[in-house]
């Protein structure tokens, strides 16, 4: 574990790599295995740290950073030539060492100079420490030694081997492999050094309580003598913990002498190993300044993409802490489609309650899983992440540092690859919220698998709260710039609207109120049947007046009734003089929906506030529509494009229509309070964005199993909205159950707008379109009003039937239009001939009546 050793209680200074131990061999020629690693927790529980917010100047950091780099790059600079320094190559001590008899042939003030020249122009903390143990060992004739060094400050202190078990025979280069083994402070005999400040000198240690005989035990090796003293720096502070183990040949318990030498020579030992620690620390800290120095320069010159800034960051991530992955999760995005279904699951469907949109990860090393690209990182974006445990950080708003198996207060189950949501092995954790200037969460950050470490330590902590706040900066960075492209896009829309459309003038308003608005049996429009062919545009704004009226909407929401009229002159308006997505298309669409809240008696199951907003959302789901898909507006780089991320239409629709109702004269919500308003502007924006039929294949399987089981609560609030979104699709789509004759002309209509679209693909995009785009497939119409039918219209009108018997008609009049395409496909009747075509239309049952509240359990399978 990295962790940092105290010079003086609470300074911290350093981190240290973890080492592994290996087996030696003896000089009898006998395997002993070395002490094995015993575990002990630093607190009980996991880490916390309070992330910070990002800060307001920019500037201010960069000009820090720059700084203290400058003041650093020439540290190297400054030292003598001859000092031995981390990371540098240097011989290996036992190459150019006098043998222990040599050594002991001297006087014992030469020898103590001598030793002590051998440590002073180390700065390498491992080679410095095995020096150390190496000339202990000859001062006290020991047959092994080992060397604790303190970490932590306070309560939290505890002892970590740096170095355990060095005897004569010991290489420098495996030195550098070992694992250290974390004492508990003030526990055991090191521990009681380390806490007293006493030399602990003991002639037999199985007579000492304090010792500890297991790991004998398990070694095969024979403790039988301790001298245990504390290491002290100039301040005589307590650093560390010195220790020799058994008099070589046989020598008996250690001595008062060798008390006294040992001592002498520990004192230069602390000096040397706190110089070493504060030249490491230096180092250390210059190299973060340069990755942060580095990151910065990442965040400032990518701000265009989330995708290359997260990459370049991550990687930079990885490097930092010595880790072998990085992953940053980014937090639902604001256009979400509101409904948290996703795909069924082996035939199950799954409700996903994830508050984050997607997960951006890096993997290097030996977490790479495809190996053969030869890359050294592999980078992806994984949408809907399940990570349990960013989720529980993000809501407590704390920084984890945990390892699998070790619990965390607050969260239920373990740290592992299942409640990160990560398809390889987690062995280690570090993760922090990513927040703006107002503490809202933007996401969450995690660092994985500390390279060769048991865990993350508290300088990684430290760094990773400014890699944290840098993280949020690029991201907030790239998000206003996002921001202010969609922002130069909705300027460019609206625009374009202006240009296009106009509000309804004072004499179109007058004209509307002077006439008698019809009732609703002559208009026919509670019909499942309606046909809107008799209708004038007047008549047709008329006939939406009275949706109004007799859902009693006017009174209930005291409805202005000049504003109305207003209101519903501006739709019709702003409906394009397209061949089908017009305003005659909107209006059926909103008369389906008026027959099934009456003639289907739905009004009864939804609130008055509900009925208001999928009559409003009905009437305006396909609002300044262009006569073109999602697709195009895609292929074509159109504004609206770039302004959503996805339903780009849908979403436009709604903004329009929120465009057009916020004109003065037109506010027919004026009257709701603000709770109610944004309620209904939530209801009327899922209703527009569910005729997307993208969000209905993603929703379908759900709306099926849900109308096939009898004890379905539809008083849920999300199958409240998967109802509601299904109707509307329905409505959508229902001139498939018009009698044949409406039915045929509307596919005609349809099928023009689709090869007129196609046609601009090919002959300005040079794109091949779809089959139902494509106007050389044109006579092929009936088979493709068979195949919609079959792929989308039948599986959604039955599942309505099922919620409501009174929809009967519309799947009995969707499978007489079936018949007669499939009849038309098979005389393979062609597009120009398919209005002259002579068949047999087959007949409609509309007489079926009932109540979705009323009807009997076993007809209805809908209860509440």
């Amino acid at each position: 574990m990295d962790v940092v050793p105290s010079v003086a209680p609470g300074k911290q200074l350093h981190q240290f790599p973890n080492r592994q131990f290996r087996k030696t061999v003896s000089r009898e020629g006998a395997p002993i295995l070395k002490p094995y690693r015993r575990e002990f927790s630093l607190t009980g529980e996991s880490s916390f740290r309070t992330p910070a917010k990002l800060p307001k100047n920019i500037a201010y950091i960069q000009n820090k950073l720059k700084s203290f780099s400058d003041d650093l790059i020439n540290i190297r600079s400054l030292l003598p030539t001859n000092l031995q320094l981390p990371g540098e190559p240097g011989e290996e001590p036992s190459a150019r060492r006098r043998s222990r008899e040599e050594w002991r042939q001297l006087n014992e003030p030469d020898l103590m100079m001598e030793l002590v020249r051998d440590i002073a122009q180390d700065l390498d903390l491992v080679s410095l420490c095995f020096k150390i143990l190496l000339n202990v060992g000859i001062l006290t004739n020991g047959d092994r030694c080992s060397l604790f060094l303190i970490f932590g400050s306070g309560d939290q202190r505890f002892l970590v081997s740096k170095l355990f078990d060095v005897t004569e025979n010991s290489q420098l280069t495996d030195m550098y492999e070992h694992k250290p083994i974390r004492i508990p402070y003030g526990k055991g005999i090191v521990g009681y050094v380390a806490e007293s400040g006493e030399t602990v000198n003991i002639p037999d240690a199985y007579q000492d309580e304090r010792f500890n005989k297991a790991i004998d035990m398990q070694t095969g090796f024979r403790t039988k003598s301790i001298l245990c003293m504390p290491v002290k720096n100039n301040q005589s502070e307590i650093v560390g913990v010195a220790q020799v183990i058994n008099k070589k040949d046989e020598e008996g318990p250690f001595t008062a002498n060798d008390e006294k030498i040992f001592e002498r020579y520990l004192t230069f030992c602390g000096i040397g190993i706190t110089n070493a620690l504060l030249f490491q620390s230096s180092v250390i800290m210059y190299k973060r300044s340069d990755s942060l120095v580095l990151l910065a320069h990442y965040i400032f010159e990518e701000q265009r993409d989330m995708n290359n800034l997260l990459r370049r960051v991550l990687k930079k991530g990885c490097e930092m802490f010595s880790s072998t992955g990085c992953r940053i999760l980014l937090r639902e995005s604001p256009e979400s489609d509101g409904l948290t279904t996703v795909e069924p699951e082996n035939g199950q469907v799954v409700k996903s309650s994830e508050s984050f949109v997607s997960c951006f990860e890096i993997y290097t090393g030996d977490d790479i899983k495809n190996k053969e690209s030869g890359d050294e990182y592999e980078f992806q974006n994984i949408l809907t992440p399940q990570d349990a445990l960013a989720k529980f950080v993000a809501e407590k708003l704390k920084t984890i540092n945990a390892v699998p198996g070790e619990p965390i207060e607050g969260f239920e189950g373990m740290v592992c690859a299942e409640t990160i949501g990560a398809d390889r092995e987690i062995r280690s954790v570090l993760a922090m919220p990513i927040l703006n200037e107002s503490r809202n969460v933007l996401g969450v950050v995690e660092i994985l698998n500390k390279k060769g470490e048991e865990r993350f330590d508290r300088n990684d902590e430290s760094l990773f709260e400014a890699f944290t706040l840098f993280c949020g900066l690029g991201i907030y960075n790239v998000m206003n710039f996002e921001r202010l492209i969609k922002a130069n896009n909705a300027q460019k829309v609206v625009l374009e609207i202006l240009s296009y459309h106009a509000s309804a003038n004072k004499d179109e308003v007058s004209l509307i109120e002077r006439e008698e608005i019809p009732s609703a049996d002559s208009l026919n429009i509670l019909s499942f049947e309606f046909a809107d062919h008799s209708l004038d545009t007047d008549q047709t704004v008329l006939a939406t007046i009275r949706m109004f009226m007799d859902l009693d909407l006017i009174n209930k929401f005291r409805i202005d009734f000049q504003s109305l009229i207003r209101w519903s002159i501006t739709v019709r308006k702003n409906y394009r003089d397209v061949m089908y997505h017009n305003w005659r298309h909107g209006f059926n669409v909103a008369q389906m929906m008026f027959a099934m809240l009456t003639s289907g008696q739905m009004s009864q199951q939804f609130t008055d506030l509900e009925v208001f907003a999928l009559l409003v959302g009905s009437l305006c789901h396909d609002i300044d529509h262009r006569g073109t898909t999602n697709q195009f507006q895609k292929l074509s780089d159109s504004p609206l494009a770039n302004l959503y991320s996805t339903s780009f239409m849908e979403y436009h629709h709604f903004n329009h229509f929120l465009t057009i109702s916020q004109v003065e004269g037109n506010n027919i919500f004026k009257s709701l309070n603000e709770k109610e308003y944004a309620d209904f502007l939530d209801l009327t924006k899922t209703t527009i964005l569910a005729t997307d039929l993208a969000l209905y294949f993603k929703h379908k399987a759900l709306f099926k199993q849900l109308v096939e089981n009898p004890s379905t609560n539809w008083d849920d609030g999300e199958n409240r909205v998967l109802l509601r979104s299904m109707m509307i699709t329905g409505c959508d789509l229902s001139a498939i159950t018009k009698p044949w004759e409406v039915q045929r002309m509307v596919a005609e209509k349809i099928a023009s707008e689709f090869f007129n679209q196609g046609d601009i693909e090919r002959d300005k995009f040079g794109h091949t379109p779809a089959y139902m785009m494509d106007r050389s497939k044109r006579d092929e119409l009936p088979k493709m009003q068979v195949g919609f039918i079959d792929n989308i219209c039948l599986e959604l009108y039955e599942s309505l039937e099922k919620a409501n018997p009174l929809f009967r008609p519309l799947l009995d009049g969707c499978l007489s239009n079936r018949r007669n395409w499939s009849n038309l496909c098979e005389r393979r009747t062609s597009f120009a001939d398919i209005s002259s075509a002579n068949i047999t239309l087959t007949s409609i049952n509309t007489n079926r009546v009932g109540t979705l509240s009323n009807q009997p359990e076993e007809e209805s399978g809908v209860e509440g």
